[in-house]
């Protein structure tokens, strides 16, 4: 019996999701609840599993192509009892969304084994042979398997590079002169797409549609990097590391409190401002796929040692690639730490649909004047970028005076913190 798996409604307001990594190809053996696709929306990356047992029979996607909700992504031979528990249960009911269809007339050529006449049939193989097949430049139709049914394995590989399983690696003619294989290519495509894709389109969409404004300021952070590093010493017999950011964190909403307008989005519709009285403020963070923007929520609500651990929570999960739905999306007003490499000072592009990004950037031993002396102090860079449609120039000057004001003086911090 055929089965079709759809893209199940994973999240509110979800339409649409990119195919990131297939698990499985066509002629694989599934089992339930086996890994089969990895796609990502808007919101966060997810892994679907097969909700049934059976065999592959077509993927209706390819990695980097986007699928809408509803649509079939993966179409399944159900085995035996899976087959008839299928039949027997209604198609609403289907675990993740999917719903049982009849096969399509027809493959795409070369998707398929058992396609259409005259397509060929695809080489069996486990996802990981696939890999290292791609990894050692093998055609696996070239290879003749010898695992069962056919099945192309790891030796299968080995031995196709040695020219002794049967099957003879293809020549190819010899390069001319000016283009040996040793040669470096001259230049390089790779595909637009995952998070690479969505980090170009929010910020072409936010360049497009505000009017940015950056201000930025030095700050004496002497007597922060003091307290700082008494409070990391108390946190980690607690086992939580202490960074600059929860301190950054907190000035924000100090500052937000008596500006609020830096939390707002503009409804271009409605031509209304949309304050918001929430204080959920994303940490841009780098990750090996690229940027993505984990939201802490409720930072006004949060100790200082709750909030340390909380960051770290976010910035491991970024990096590891494991961060939940609730963990992205809906922050009113984002901080961006550019760490070591903060260099002078940048401007940092508005996280849309937002209308403020705070900037945090190195801190340099510099040399200032205090009461007449000139003294090395500990000072930092901060930048505020703002969208000029909402928030005024003098308004986001203040707004940075008032987090410059709380990190000079960490005091400050504790009058209103929970």
């Amino acid at each position: 019996m055929a089965y079709q798996l759809e893209l199940p409604d994973i999240g509110e307001g979800v339409v649409e999701a990119e195919v990131q990594k297939w698990f499985v190809a066509p002629g694989d053996a599934v089992e339930e609840d086996q890994p089969l696709v990895e796609v990502m929306t808007d919101k966060a990356t997810v892994v679907i599993p097969s909700p049934r047992r059976g065999r592959i029979v077509r993927l209706f996607w390819k990695e980097g192509e986007i699928a809408k909700v509803h649509a079939p992504l993966v179409e399944i031979e159900l085995d035996g009892a899976a087959a008839v528990r299928s039949a027997s249960a209604p198609a609403a009911g289907e675990a993740g969304g999917a719903r049982s269809a009849p096969a399509r007339d027809a493959a795409p050529a070369g998707e398929t084994a058992g396609g259409p006449l005259g397509a060929p049939v695809r080489a069996l193989a486990a996802p990981a042979v696939r890999a290292l097949a791609r990894e050692m430049g093998v055609d696996l139709q070239a290879v003749r398997g010898t695992g069962p049914g056919g099945r192309v394995t790891r030796d299968d590989l080995a031995a196709f590079r040695k020219g002794g399983n049967g099957a003879v690696a293809p020549q190819t003619p010899a390069a001319p002169a000016a283009a040996r294989p040793s040669d470096p290519p001259v230049e390089e495509r790779i595909p637009l797409r995952g998070v690479r894709r969505k980090i170009a389109e929010n910020m072409a969409r936010s360049k497009r549609t505000a009017a940015h404004f950056t201000f930025v300021e030095q700050a004496d952070v002497t007597e922060l990097i003091v307290v700082k590093e008494r409070m990391a010493a108390a946190a980690r017999e607690e086992g939580v590391k202490v960074t600059f950011l929860p301190f950054v964190l907190k000035a924000a909403v100090a500052a937000l409190r008596r500006f609020p307008r830096l939390a707002a989005s503009l409804d271009e519709e409605r031509q209304e401002i949309v304050v918001k009285r929430r204080y959920d403020l994303g940490i841009a963070a780098s990750t090996e796929q690229g940027l993505v923007v984990p939201v802490v929520r409720g930072v006004d609500r949060l100790s200082l040692l709750d909030l340390a651990r909380e960051v770290e929570r976010l910035a491991q999960d970024a990096k590891a690639g494991r961060l939940r739905p609730e963990d992205v999306g809906g922050s009113t007003f984002t901080v961006t730490s550019l760490g070591a490499l903060g260099g002078l000072f940048a401007t940092p592009v508005l996280n849309h649909p937002e209308v403020g990004i705070l900037g945090i950037h190195r801190i340099r031993p510099t040399p200032v004047a205090r009461d007449g002396q000139v003294v090395v102090r500990d000072v930092m860079h901060v930048s505020l970028t703002s969208d000029h449609r909402v928030v005024d120039g003098h308004e986001a000057a203040a707004f940075t005076y008032e987090v410059i004001r709380a990190l000079e003086d960490p005091s400050l911090l504790f009058l209103r913190m929970a």
